[in-house]
């Protein structure tokens, strides 16, 4: 027998307790659908601003747990969302006051529907240096959502054979992580086992850190996949903030970055050649302007 205030199965309840008094709202979660989100936000106040962080990788979209369309409904309110692909945690923030556990934002998570899955909500203060230090790397590492990020992710996600691949899950070590290898044309080779093994050692990271699932048949379907999630995360914030920059000020934007997260980079120009070439390469909406690297997007 549990407590009606803590019913395991019913975590939403908890939750929506705390947001209908919220001055203001993170949500943090890798998954989030429509249906998920809406009991939540009818619970809002009207004014109360709203951040979220959250992950849209294509295999995860094409099975269900998550959904791109809930953009519409944050952004409606005058929300934003914030992309991560290797975002895990489950938070809920209301001023000095937090939930955290296990429960996505979904129906079966928060328990809309019944039975719904068996979940954890704890209140903590949202100043707990922990969860303190989780928010600030997803602000500083995270990419805000625009609605060609989330057209893009559908379509990757359309693009996947069914049943849906599924994604290692935290295939990268670190949230801050950049391309290392160029030209990104190889990393199809790679994966299709047509490069040799000295190659494979070179380019493996790269390709772990993105989280490629097996199962991808076509060049088109790889390159789709790998540009869904370069728009998240560490690469897609230094992508759409550096574009449409001269190549002196998109290095110089790129250093500014990276220190306040304390990423090392040891060639600056570099960094943002082998970035600006995989940006080009992998999303169609930017364009590189040949003989330098200046990025337009």
């Amino acid at each position: 027998m549990t407590q009606a205030d803590f019913a395991p199965q019913r975590c939403g309840d908890r939750l929506l307790a705390l947001a209908r008094d919220a001055e203001d709202l993170t949500i943090v979660a890798p998954f989030i659908t429509v249906p998920g989100i809406q009991p939540v936000l009818s619970a809002l106040p009207p004014e109360c601003p709203l951040a979220v962080f959250t992950r849209w990788r294509p295999d995860e979209v094409a099975s269900g747990v998550s959904d791109p369309r809930v953009f519409d409904l944050v952004s409606e309110r005058g929300g934003t969302v914030a992309l991560h692909p290797v975002m895990h945690a489950k938070a809920y923030v209301v001023g000095v006051r937090a939930l955290v556990g296990s429960a996505n934002v979904t129906t079966n998570g928060l328990g809309w529907t019944r039975p719904g899955a068996v979940e954890l909500l704890v209140e903590t203060s949202a100043e707990d240096p922990a969860l303190a230090a989780l928010l600030a790397v997803l602000r500083a590492t995270s990419s805000i959502a625009e609605e060609a990020d989330r057209d893009a992710i559908l379509a990757a996600a359309a693009t996947l054979p069914r049943p849906p691949v599924r994604t290692p899950v935290g295939a990268a070590d670190h949230t801050d992580w950049l391309p290392t290898y160029r030209p990104p044309d190889v990393l199809w080779r790679v994966y299709t086992g047509q490069r040799e093994g000295s190659v494979v050692d070179l380019v493996r990271p790269d390709l772990d850190a993105l989280g490629v699932p097996s199962g991808l048949t076509t060049e088109d379907a790889f390159n789709t996949y790998v540009g869904a999630i370069l728009r998240q995360g560490f690469a897609g914030k230094i992508a759409r903030e550096c574009s449409n920059l001269t190549t002196m000020k998109a290095v110089q934007r790129l250093v500014e970055i990276c220190d306040e997260v304390g990423h090392p980079v040891d060639d600056p120009a570099d960094a943002w050649e082998i970035l600006a070439a995989w940006v080009a390469h992998f999303l169609p909406s930017y364009q590189r302007i040949w003989g330098g690297t200046r990025l337009i997007g």
